[in-house]
């Protein structure tokens, strides 16, 4: 005879007729406990005395004593006891974060109207809206970039401010709410500050060569980080380097030439291919995101704010990375990817602990608007996605939501 007990775990006591008995045990390989452990237990016990109690009197001995029935429920009870301590030192209390959808922070219809946000067709076919955004928790600022200026959302409202014949393809903006705009049809760093934009930096241009600026971020004091591209007769590179606030160069971080080899920091050590993308922590390290070929894993480069190196973090996920996004860096160090993002059911959004464990991996819904930028993350922890739709380009902010369970390890 046998008793069990539950569907994801279970335990049962089979009888021989030699009196023999033994003492099966089922289980999972993860339960998670919520809820208070001593009231599951308690029930548990419970549950199983009046189990075996019922199946024990049942039972027909070869000497007929009672004393032996006793004793077997003594010896039964005592097994169950042991059982349960054991399995209850295999449980441990962790803690869990898992991401949560929470508002919109941004939404505008596509269309030419002024109250409206551009979308075009580019050569390959695709859709384009807006191409960049920022944001410094307060105020969010989205490159209008087909209708040549900056929206700025705030919670009282939109407010606009027209950049005539700029071609914004990034944005930073720092605690002050200054904004840096990447103006790539003039070669321009521009600096918006309240009722007023300057000049900040212009790339020369070198004749037989294109070059775009791909990513641009305030930096600590007062430090402005540019990372832009030349190509042209055969050659591509890549430089990663570090202005002052009014515009002066400071040093090159970091450069590539496919004909040199990989990323080259500052210090001399060969860290691997050109630069992909970079992010600036809040605690003022850079981090490097290389260009990758390998599907299942990628790799981030970290640097102080003076560029020295201080190692990577290797990240691997069991799904294939067809398109990644480094979207930033929290205050603890935590990374996070928008992964597949233009794919149907297969874009996710992942944050990475400094050891390059995924401790959340949720689903998303796939873009189907182009942009440079997908998303940006605060120091609090919580991200601002890009989740545009044919009609209408939205941020949606999803939040951090840490809570604590009982674990199984066995």
């Amino acid at each position: 005879m046998r008793c069990q007990l539950g569907d994801r775990g279970s335990n049962g006591l089979r009888f021989s007729k030699s009196h023999r008995f033994v003492v099966e045990y089922w289980h999972s390989f993860e339960i998670e406990v919520v809820d208070d452990l001593s009231s599951g237990v308690n029930s548990t016990i419970q549950i199983l005395w009046r189990c075996f109690y019922s199946r024990l009197d049942r039972i027909v001995l070869s000497d007929g004593g009672m004393g032996v029935v006793r004793r077997i429920k003594w010896i039964v009870m005592g097994a169950i006891l042991l059982s349960i301590l054991l399995g209850l030192s295999r449980f441990h209390r962790v803690t869990v974060t898992k991401i949560m959808a929470g508002p919109w922070v941004a939404s505008v219809p596509f269309g030419s109207l002024p109250d409206q946000a551009g979308r075009t067709t580019g050569i390959d076919g695709r859709h384009y809206g807006p191409l960049t955004f920022a944001s410094n928790g307060r105020v969010t600022v989205v490159a209008d970039t087909y209708h040549q200026r900056l929206l700025y959302f705030r919670r009282g409202g939109v407010t606009m401010r027209e950049l005539p014949g700029a071609m914004v393809e990034d944005l930073s903006i720092n605690k002050k709410g200054q904004v840096l705009i990447a103006d790539n049809r003039a070669l321009t760093l521009w600096l918006a500050k309240t009722g007023q934009i300057k000049k900040v930096i212009s790339l020369p241009h070198r004749r037989g060569y294109s070059k775009a600026i791909w990513h641009v971020s305030f930096a600590f004091h007062q430090r402005i980080l540019v990372e832009w591209v030349r190509f042209g007769q055969g050659t591509f590179s890549t430089r990663l380097d570090e202005y002052n606030d009014r515009g002066q160069f400071v040093r090159s971080l970091a450069a590539s030439h496919v004909d040199r080899g990989g990323l080259k920091p500052l210090m001399g050590r060969f860290t691997g291919p050109s630069i992909k993308n970079f992010q600036v922590a809040p605690n003022g390290s850079i981090y490097v995101e290389p260009e990758e070929s390998v599907h299942s894993e990628r790799v981030i480069h970290i640097y102080t704010a003076n560029g020295l190196s201080l190692g990577h973090i290797t990240i691997r996920v069991p799904q294939p990375l067809y398109h990644t996004d480094f979207l930033g860096i929290d205050a603890r160090g935590w990374i996070f990817l928008a992964t597949n993002i233009h794919m149907a059911h297969k874009a996710r959004l992942l944050a990475i602990d400094s050891h390059g464990q995924v401790k959340s991996d949720i689903p998303i819904a796939a873009v189907p608007v182009y942009a440079a930028t997908y998303g940006r993350v605060l120091a609090s922890g919580a991200v601002l996605l890009d989740q545009s739709t044919p009609t209408t380009y939205r941020i949606r902010e999803y939040r951090p939501l840490a809570r604590q369970v009982w674990r199984w390890t066995g």
